[in-house]
């Protein structure tokens, strides 16, 4: 981790030496968002609650060329494409990123999503029972796996992504290991010392009619330094469609048995439907999982969203889960941005 430390602080002057004191512009800009809920599971009542808040500096040249600065600060992972912070867990840096912007792609420097998470991650574009919703923190009553599976989380890395051209968007990521310059990640994952963690994902958006759809792919793959967990070898596939308010799409990911004891594969399918009309959004969802080892897993779902303010939501979910355990969860919870 050290050299890799080094190599950050090292690029991070060679691309500030880039740029001239006297630069077209330079732009800060934050924003934040709040969440908090109550969940009636069969384990009882619980609160829960999560915060993130980042600010942004950038410096645009007079050719166009971009850097930017980029810190986030907040409670637990935060979901860099679904907007939302991470559930229960204490303060802390969550991601921290140098990246350059040209016309040759974007390169990313630091603590981020890699990119296949990058460009499986639909689920921002439904309105509201988020397969991720503050419910699948309550132990339990999680899935199994990520609806995404396994990735390399926010672990220091290098990034780059192509400029979408024709609709279609590659992105390449590699980390060295399954660490963290400001996060401890180690800690949510204990026992799981991958190495050498590269992601590739494609992402590819068009349009039929009236009819917008965005396709993605991705493919993680690292190495696991404990004999008794398996690599990480996980392929996600997705597909979403919107037509006027509604929307629908499926998440597909065979994530072998990254991560868990070896032998374990485990398959994941989600469904997710959606309709949005001004303040109002209802949405539907199904995940399965179907791991070798472990008993296998099914959520239903369906969620209520009502924007009462410009950045401010109420949000009602129910949940039924089969498999591991049985029964319900409830959430009703307020979200609020800035």
């Amino acid at each position: 981790m050290p050299r890799l430390s080094r190599a950050i602080r090292t690029a991070a002057v060679s691309l500030l030496a880039v740029f001239p004191a006297a630069g077209e512009t330079v732009e800060f800009t934050g924003r934040g968002v709040g969440q908090g809920a109550v969940v009636r599971s069969g384990e009882g009542h619980d609160i829960f609650g999560a915060y993130a808040a980042t600010g942004e500096g950038t410096i645009t040249t007079d050719s166009g060329l971009g850097l930017s600065l980029t810190a986030t600060v907040g409670s637990g992972d935060y979901q860099k494409s679904l907007d939302r912070p991470g559930r229960n867990d204490q303060l802390t840096v969550n991601e921290v990123f140098l990246t350059v912007n040209s016309a040759w792609g974007r390169l990313r420097i630091g603590d981020e999503d890699g990119a296949a998470k990058r460009a499986v991650d639909l689920l921002p574009l439904l309105a509201g029972g988020q397969m991720d919703g503050m419910w699948t923190g309550i132990a339990g009553t999680a899935p199994p796996i990520d609806h995404l599976g396994r990735d390399s989380d926010d672990a220091t890395k290098l990034l780059y992504e192509t400029p979408r051209v024709m609709g279609l968007r590659l992105g390449v990521s590699y980390a060295p290991k399954r660490d963290s310059l400001v996060e401890d990640i180690a800690k949510q994952t204990p026992g799981r010392f991958d190495r050498d963690l590269w992601e590739i994902g494609l992402n590819y958006q068009g349009d039929i009619d009236a009819v917008s759809y965005e396709l993605a792919a991705g493919y993680v793959t690292a190495d696991s330094r404990n004999p008794l967990l398996g690599d990480t070898e996980s392929l996600k596939l997705a597909a979403l469609a919107l037509y006027g308010g509604f929307s629908g799409s499926v998440i597909y990911v065979d994530d072998g048995d990254s991560g868990r004891l070896n032998g374990d594969d485990a398959t994941s399918t989600t469904l997710m439907a959606s309709y949005e009309n001004g303040p109002y959004g209802a949405a539907l969802w199904w995940q399965g999982v179907s791991p070798d080892i472990s008993q296998d897993y099914d959520a239903y779902g369906a969620g209520l969203s009502w924007r009462i303010l410009d950045e401010t939501s109420l949000s009602l979910d129910t949940v039924r889960y089969e498999g591991r355990r049985r029964g319900w969860v409830g959430t009703l919870g307020v979200e609020a941005r800035f």
